[in-house]
């Protein structure tokens, strides 16, 4: 695991000085070692976790003749046989790290080398040969890469910070992110918080040549269309064997591994199948809460038990709140409202005093049908009392396509009715479209036509929720304390598996995962297996109306706050004066977004907190 910077073309002599600068910033994604390449007009840099390879492993890797050079963050689990394969067609690779392999493959295969990798990764590789640059995003987007023109050139980075910081970076701020980010409380890519900055999407291959526009091409998709009509008994053991596998895959580590244990389904499952196939003592991490309605550390206990792990258990209160809410949003350099990331921090805290490398049960809810959204939408308008708060029921019930009833289901940070209030007429003259603007129209419409609406709900989320909302979660807040995550529920394998099952056989009724349940059967006590679902989740109701109101209601009606020209201030006044419990969401959505804009845009001489390279010490 590493962090990845660079440069080829732009102004000046800047690559190196930018790329060593950008490593530097994010020594946290890689405290080991640094490694670089520089040739006239372009720098290749990394910052290393070392996981696999030791000594042998550091980066950049080369060909044999050395024109093809590439630096990589991620894991590729396969390298021994991809290793293997080479040497016997004649292209030894040097180094004992997993990256190496990968310029030997690119120089064999092209682009297309990228379909034989089985793991996760972000890389860059530049072709001296073609004076081309290669970023690469793994297939689910678990590595991210962030990317901008600059000049006739372009940089990038595996953090936004560290690339915002690039001399050459404007700051104008996004208004279509913005209310993109109201909407989903996440900027979802290719969209960045600055106008000037994208990110790059998953499975995707992002070509550059000097003095050219950049071209990007999708690898590989998910593809909810049914394809496999296996009895439920072949289903089964199919999906423990590719789930096996997965796991087996990603066990190998030259330093301490351990798992993450909600006490939920997944993860549960994931340490039962490590547990079988280590034979030690894995450590397992989780957290609690003094709320027992989102307190799971005595599901994970159970399970710990069972499966006769080391746990380790981290309670957080308000006041561990607080603490988070500047690191949340220093490690991802953009506004973004999930209160789960709290409890992630501090799980990958606690984890850190144990272990390097830990196994997460994340992904499952996007393949399998695991989201309660999922059966609110097929219920509707038949919606349980415990799920009416979370859907706008009067959106719901105006809205006809598919994308305006998923919509009004997935909207849970500023609903449209408020943000329609929200808004000045200033800021909704600067979006693009007529407000108000469903962004996930767009998104549905490759799916167009197919009978299957929950299916067309999985594809989407697995390429805008999952990346977006979930994965980034899951990199920064492990990265953010130097430790690896791996998730065995998104092996592509299992993946193209799993996609081709009909959805009526995964949420069956109203009992979600319907056939994970049946593997997880074989592994776990039926209590575990059967409880109801509880996602990850902190009582954020309790804490802004209990503990963080002054600070929140601060933040908000500041006159640098009610200033910006986003909001009318008088709905603002109002909205953190009264403080409903209703409106909990939104406000914490808006005060993230302000925060945001203290941290790094009011900062002396708007810098933020990375100040900006000077170009006169760009040498």
């Amino acid at each position: 695991m590493c962090g990845i910077a660079g440069a080829v073309g732009g102004p000046g002599r800047t690559q190196e000085a930018f790329t060593r600068a950008a490593c530097a910033r994010m020594a946290h994604r890689g405290p080991d070692g640094e490694g670089h390449h520089r040739a006239p007009g372009m720098a290749l840099g990394m910052c290393r976790l070392s996981i696999i390879g030791g000594h042998g492993g550091a980066q950049p890797a080369y060909t044999a003749d050395g024109r093809v050079v590439c630096v990589f963050n991620g894991e590729i689990y396969n390298h021994r046989a991809l290793r293997e394969h080479l040497e016997q067609a004649g292209r030894p690779v040097t180094g004992t790290g997993d990256a190496h392999v990968i310029p030997a493959l690119y120089e064999m295969y092209g682009d297309a080398f990228v379909d034989r990798l089985v793991g996760m990764f972000a890389i860059a590789l530049y072709d001296g040969r073609t004076g081309e640059l290669k970023l690469i995003t793994d297939r689910a987007g678990k590595k991210p890469l962030f990317y901008t023109t600059v000049g006739d050139g372009i940089a990038f980075a595996s953090e936004l910070a560290p690339l915002a910081a690039h001399p050459a970076v404007r700051h104008d701020i996004d208004p279509l992110a913005i209310d993109q980010y109201l909407s989903y409380r996440v900027v979802p890519a290719p969209h960045t918080i600055y106008a000037s900055i994208r990110k790059l999407p998953p499975a995707s291959i992002l070509t550059f040549r000097a003095a050219a526009a950049p071209t990007i091409r999708e690898y590989w998709r998910f593809d909810f269309t049914d394809r496999h009509q296996d009895d439920p008994q072949t289903t089964t053991d199919r999906l423990e064997e590719l789930l096996t596998t997965a796991v087996a895959d990603r066990l190998e580590s030259e330093v301490p591994l351990g798992a993450m244990l909600s006490g939920g389904l997944d993860s549960s499952l994931v340490v039962a199948i490590a547990a079988r196939l280590t034979g030690r003592n894995l450590n397992t991490f989780s957290v609690g809460f003094e709320q027992a309605a989102f307190d799971e550390s005595a599901h994970a206990r159970v399970v710990a038990e069972h499966c006769g792990t080391r746990h380790h258990t981290y309670r957080i209160g308000p006041g561990d709140a607080r603490t988070a809410i500047d690191s949340i949003l220093l490690h991802m350099g953009e506004p973004y409202a999930f209160p789960s990331a709290i409890a992630a921090y501090y799980m990958y805290r606690l984890a850190k005093e144990h272990v390097t490398v830990v196994l997460t049960g994340d992904g499952a809810d996007e393949i399998f049908a695991g989201y309660r959204r999922y059966r609110i939408f097929r219920g509707f308008p038949r919606v349980a009392e415990r799920d009416r708060h979370r859907v706008d029921l009067d959106a719901l019930a105006r809205a006809g396509d598919v994308a305006g009833r998923y919509e009004a289901v997935l909207i849970d940070g500023v609903r449209t009715g408020l943000r329609t209030e929200l808004y000045t007429p200033a800021f909704r003259a600067r979006l693009p479209e007529a407000y108000p603007i469903n962004h996930l129209r767009p998104r549905l419409a490759p799916t167009e036509g197919r009978a299957d609406e929950l299916s067309r709900l999985m594809q989407l989320d697995c390429r805008f929720w999952l990346p977006d909302a979930q994965l980034v979660k899951i990199d920064r807040m492990a990265m953010a304390h130097s430790v690896e995550p791996r998730t065995p529920m998104l092996d592509h394998r299992l993946i193209d598996y799993v996609t081709g099952i009909p959805s009526d056989r995964k949420l069956v009724g109203d009992d979600e995962k319907a056939i994970l349940k049946r593997v997880a059967a074989r592994h776990l006590p039926d209590r575990i297996v059967h409880r109801d679902k509880q996602e990850l989740a902190v009582p954020l109701e309790d804490w802004l109306a209990r503990h963080l109101r002054p600070l929140i209601t601060a933040t908000l009606t500041s006159d640098k706050s009610l200033d910006r020209g986003y909001f009318r201030p008088d709905v603002v006044r109002r909205m953190a004066a009264e403080f409903r419990p209703a409106d909990t969401y939104a406000l914490w959505t808006l005060f993230m977004l302000e925060r945001w804009h203290e941290l790094f845009l009011d900062a002396p001489g708007g810098t933020g907190p990375v100040e900006r390279l000077e170009l006169s010490t760009l040498k």
